[in-house]
Formats: C-alpha cells, sequence, structure tokens
C-alpha cells in the first residue's frame, strides 16, 4: 500500500471551488483514493478555519473525506516540541518562514516510522529538499 500525506492547502483547493488549484486538486484527489492518507491533526486544524467551516457545502465533502477508509490520523505529540522548535529556528534565525504545520510535515517524512511515499501540496518549494532526501514524490 502506498502512503500519502497532505499539505493544508490541499484541502482548501479540493473543497473550495473558487480556489485557484481546485481543477488540480481534484486530480491529486483521485490518486489520493487510492493510496492510504497520513492525516496529521494540525492540518485539519488548520482547515477548519472559522472561513471554511462558513462553507457548508465544502465542510460537508471534507467531512466525507475525512470518514473514508482510506484515512489515517495521525497523532502529532510526539513531534509538537520539535515542530515549533523548527518554526522558529528556520524563521527568525535560518531567514527561511515556514510554519508549524509545514515543519511538522517536514518532520514527519524525515521520521523513519512514519510511511510517506507522496506528499501532495501545491507550495513544493518549501518540501523539496526533504522530499528528495527521503524519496517522497510530489503527487
Amino acid at each position: 500500500m502506498e502512503y500519502a500525506l497532505a499539505d493544508t492547502g490541499l484541502w482548501y483547493a479540493l473543497f473550495v471551488p473558487s480556489d485557484q488549484y481546485h481543477g488540480a486538486a481534484k486530480d491529486k484527489a483521485g490518486m489520493l483514493a487510492l493510496m492510504q492518507v497520513v492525516l496529521p491533526w494540525p492540518t485539519v486544524y488548520e482547515t477548519m478555519r472559522t472561513k471554511f467551516v462558513r462553507n457548508a457545502i465544502g465542510l460537508d465533502r471534507f467531512e466525507r473525506f475525512l470518514k473514508g477508509p482510506n484515512i489515517v490520523f495521525l497523532d502529532d505529540t510526539p513531534f509538537r516540541a520539535a515542530a515549533f522548535e523548527l518554526a522558529l529556528d528556520s524563521s527568525l534565525r535560518k531567514r527561511r518562514p515556514l510554519s508549524m504545520v509545514d515543519c511538522l510535515i517536514r518532520l514527519l517524512i524525515e521520521d523513519v516510522n512514519t510511511r510517506v511515499n507522496y506528499l501532495a501540496t501545491f507550495n513544493e518549494r518549501d518540501f523539496i529538499d526533504v522530499c528528495v532526501r527521503h524519496r517522497v514524490e510530489f503527487l
């Protein structure tokens, strides 16, 4: 079985038809349907912000997707402190601003115990280095 991790931007694009990446997101969703989707909780928190939850149609579709048999929710607890420190260090000292959620995704890709074959994102720039090092392909 192949495992895919998805960045928050994919969920906005997929469930908000006015998003500029909506068409591309539908293509990625077709591929995700054939894989186990590893879903860290912070991406769900980030997606279900106030503006998104006011979109009843998109929220309903997201709910159905999240309850699918190929979704694996991942406990991020072991990675929280490291993601926090990495976001601060990268953004303040390395002049590479990265959100804490992006740092979490990077740490999950690096973790030998987390199976990830693919990353679905529209922001390849923030992940290219870690994906190349760990042979994770972009969807």
